[in-house]
């Protein structure tokens, strides 16, 4: 959600929860620096749990991908190595006929410097799912004081949590309160009353539950 849209649904969000007290000012994003940073961070820790003892390898950059439809590029590239055992199907996708340790060793290779070559464009870092610690604790408040209080007041059945945000408690920072709802709502119509009277987060993902996932019928 870009930082446009998300003071439009801030407005819309501190309009409609009638009787709370306004919603403090966004925080500020990552910057596209700071995002790139972290993901060099994950790399060299990826890279460290596979092949500690050797350097991390470098390659050209050869394209950026799109993190909201980031196309074939990676799949393409992981293919074109030609790794024994690696099978194409019709549509593109592929899986490993062969299982044994030095061709496990190839693919993690592969997939290493594919990733490397085609980089997501992280000039949005939200688009990327990337949120700094500031708009983390934001999400966790506007949840704990907002959101579930909104809910419980439509009569649904959620346990509210207590504390305040640690960064470093994934308990804290991967709190998603529509999982936790009762009875489940059934139907779009019935997501679409919720957003109405009670909006999520106007900054990050929102992640919803699916049918598949708690087994409604």
């Amino acid at each position: 959600m870009t930082r446009a849209r998300a003071l439009v649904a801030l407005a819309a969000s501190v309009a409609l929860l009638a009787g709370c007290t306004a919603a403090p000012e966004l925080p500020a994003p990552l910057t596209k620096a700071e995002a790139e940073e972290l993901i060099d961070q994950q790399n060299a820790a990826w890279w460290n749990s596979m092949f500690p003892d050797e350097p991390m390898p470098t390659a050209r950059v050869v394209a950026y991908l799109d993190p909201r439809d980031p196309g074939t590029a990676i799949n393409d590239c992981l293919i074109s190595a030609e790794i024994d055992g690696l099978a194409v199907a019709a549509d593109g996708s592929w899986n490993m006929t062969k299982v044994d340790a030095a061709t496990n060793e190839l693919l993690n290779r592969a997939m290493f410097v594919c990733s490397l070559r085609f980089p997501y464009d992280l000039s949005d870092p939200e688009d990327f799912g990337m949120l700094s610690d500031a708009q983390r604790a934001w999400i966790w408040s506007y949840n704990q004081k907002r959101l579930v209080p909104c809910l419980q007041s439509l009569g649904y059945v959620i346990e509210n949590r207590t504390g305040d945000f640690d960064a470093r408690d994934s308990y804290h920072s991967d709190w998603w309160p529509y999982f936790d709802i009762q009875p489940v709502p059934h139907d779009e119509g019935e997501w679409a009353r919720i957003d109405l009277r009670c909006p999520p987060p106007p900054i990050g993902q929102t992640y919803r539950p699916t049918v598949d996932q708690l087994g409604v019928g």
